[in-house]
């Protein structure tokens, strides 16, 4: 498992931003980043553009991640 980065626009508003997720693949990864990229910007995946993979990270099982809706 390893923790993908990637870049994002909401093609309606313009806005620009990173999200990542974690799983076995980049295909797998950019599949369920971008319904959850929609979630989030309570929008439609047609209107997302999934960009450049930005960085990934490899997870180890003793790191801890905090959901963004926890973090808030």
């Amino acid at each position: 498992m390893a923790r993908y980065l990637f870049a994002f626009e909401v093609k309606s508003t313009g806005k620009k931003g990173e999200f990542s997720w974690t799983a076995a693949t980049e295909e797998e990864a950019r599949a369920k980043v971008l319904l959850k990229i929609a979630d989030f910007e309570f929008t439609e995946t047609d209107d997302i553009v999934l960009g450049d993979l930005l960085d990934v990270k490899q997870t180890t099982g003793d790191q801890y991640y905090e959901c963004e809706g926890c973090s808030a």
